[in-house]
């Protein structure tokens, strides 16, 4: 946790020149409040004497507590804006990481755990940047100003003060530490139930089609019910640790209280019959001391948030050390040129097994070739070292003469049309999830009718503006799947990755958009991930892989005449939509 707390105070420090100037402005409150309560000793003392008090005196004293509203307000307004400047460009940060990572965010978490550190554990930052830091250098310097001021009428009462005030950090940080540790586990479980409940909502469909609504509403029942236990155990540790800290300050300030009466009755043991400390003086001390121990209370109080901060911190870490490819300044050239892997082993994560085994391939410029293989043998691996997210191998691939590592990744993944087994959509209407950019009607029209959408759109109540719900809920896999290949159709591109694109389509259906696939890949580099190799004979080249390894290389016909070719082919589906 050390270690996390460090990592934090480097991350603020671009901040601190803000956040220093809102100790500055309570620094100014705390000698306003100083006046303010002299003010106030003094028009009693007056009072008692029997001497008036002046508009002019009272004047001083709307002053003064004018000034130190102000101050007070200025003080917290400014720890606010740059705590919403600081996370903001923590956001930006991790979203600038999210895309260069690219398939790699999975290393992190699932979609529904990253939503919730880039919302929820960023703002968790927030008590720790606008209260905390500032509190944690006015709790010194509030204190000290006050006791001196103290010292000046009474060396005992500020030595009472100063003796007293350690006790209410020692049981701030005895406390903050099991708040801190339920602080981390209820991080964890919200990123679970965040996670849990958007497999839910994306398999809705199945959910309803199989009737388990029920089930699924008593775990999510269950699983709320469990944060909720979980969020009471942490407030009863900030309340447990408010009460403790009241009541310590209460306990001090009235033993001040306790020592000035009797010194002012002349009943002290040391002092009888003596007045050590004045009226006047006494009071202006008995007025301080509760503001002396109000930075203590308010740093106890804000205690939790650093230990919610360090915990959020130690959940964000993982996505900020996250190896990213940051690219290089050179230009992809406009035309395809040869692409060849010389890779080593490629670990979707160090504590697993590999994925691809040593790779030694090369795709000459315009070829069409069909990676096939079993699930999981490797494919979609391939596809996924072309777009550049992996920071090692992306020095092990080259693009003509140059390294992909050295390129500028943005102009080079513009390049590409990358269509996986699942794409992602958005909650709106089908043209809005289609058009990425801007198109001409004519341009999306034709892309409708190569990918065969015309069809079931026209028989839509709304066609193009029907509404898609959660993860594209509305419309069947294989109509998803068609609407999926319009969009890729829509992006100009010289390389196309195509990952089963027809996976959720009958057999039929199938050879028509490869017969289709055939004519709009004319002079493309294409990678197509597919089981079979039917209607797919204008194809180049086939690479077979097994368990990670490229084991054979050939043509169509020659991969037809393979021991492993039959296997494939019963993995195909029915000639129906699934």
């Amino acid at each position: 946790m050390n270690h996390s707390v460090s990592e934090l105070k480097d991350w603020l420090a671009p901040y601190r020149a803000g956040l220093c100037f809102s100790v500055l402005a309570g620094t100014l409150a705390t000698l306003l409040l100083l006046l303010q309560c002299w003010w106030l000793a003094w028009c009693c003392g007056q009072w008692f004497a029997g001497v008036a008090i002046s508009l002019t005196d009272s004047l001083w004293f709307i002053l003064c507590w004018l000034g130190r509203t102000v101050l007070l307000a200025l003080k917290d307004l400014q720890a606010m804006h740059v705590s919403q400047q600081a996370r903001q460009h923590l956001q930006q940060q991790l979203l600038q990481q999210l895309e260069l990572a690219g398939p790699r965010r999975t290393l992190v978490g699932n979609d529904g755990e990253l939503s919730t550190l880039l919302l929820e554990q960023v703002d968790a930052l927030d008590p720790y940047l606008s209260r905390y830091w500032p509190q944690l250098w006015l709790v010194v310097l509030t204190p000290l100003l006050i006791a001196t001021a103290t010292a000046f009428f009474s060396p005992f009462a500020a030595g009472l003060l100063l003796v007293t005030a350690p006790l209410i950090p020692l049981f701030m940080i005895l406390l903050g530490k099991k708040a801190a540790q339920e602080s981390q586990r209820q991080i964890k479980a919200l990123g679970l139930l965040g996670g849990r409940f958007l497999e839910f909502l994306r398999g809705f469909a199945q959910i309803k089609l199989l009737a388990a609504e029920d089930q699924v509403l008593q775990q999510l029942d269950e699983a709320s019910a469990q944060y909720r236990r979980r969020t009471m155990k942490v407030l009863q540790k900030a309340f447990l640790s408010g009460a403790v800290l009241e009541l310590l300050s209460a306990l001090a300030i009235a033993f001040v209280a306790l020592y000035l009466g009797l010194g002012l009755l002349g009943e002290l043991p040391w002092a009888k019959q003596q007045v050590p400390v004045p009226y006047q003086n006494a009071l202006f001390i008995l007025l301080l001391a509760p503001e002396f121990y109000a930075p203590l209370r308010q740093l106890g109080s804000d205690y939790h948030a650093k230990a919610q901060a360090v915990a959020a911190w130690q959940s964000l870490k993982p996505l900020l050390q996250l190896q990213v490819q940051q690219g290089g300044g050179t230009m992809p050239a406009a035309e395809p040129q040869p692409l060849h892997f010389a890779t080593t082993a490629f670990f979707s994560a160090p504590e697993r097994p590999a994925r691809l085994a040593p790779l030694q391939l090369t795709i000459q410029s315009g070829q069409r070739v069909a990676l096939m293989g079993r699930s999981g043998s490797g494919k979609s691996s391939v596809l996924e070292l072309v777009l550049g997210y992996e920071p090692e191998l992306s020095q092990q691939i080259w693009l003509g003469p140059h390294r992909l590592s050295e390129l500028e990744l943005t102009r080079w993944r513009q390049q590409l049309l990358f269509l996986p087994q699942q794409s992602p959509w958005q909650t709106g209407s089908i043209r809005q999830n289609l058009l990425c950019r801007d198109y001409d009607e004519y341009e999306l029209l034709t892309a409708l009718e190569n990918s065969q959408c015309l069809e079931f759109l026209q028989q839509l109540p709304q066609g193009l503006e029907f509404e898609l719900g959660e993860a594209g809920l509305g419309l069947s896999g294989g109509q998803l799947q068609r609407l999926a290949y319009a969009r890729a159709l829509l992006k100009p591109a010289l390389y196309w990755l195509l990952d089963e694109p027809f996976s959720m389509l009958g057999k039929t259906q199938q050879r028509q958009l490869q017969q289709q696939l055939n004519c709009l890949s004319q002079g493309k580099t294409l990678l197509l991930a597919t089981h079979q190799l039917d209607g797919l004979e204008w194809l180049d080249q086939v690479c077979y892989f097994e368990a990670g390894r490229l084991s054979w290389q050939g043509t169509v016909q020659q991969a037809r005449q393979q021991h492993w070719y039959g296997a494939l082919e019963e993995l195909e589906p029915d000639d129906a939509e699934a």
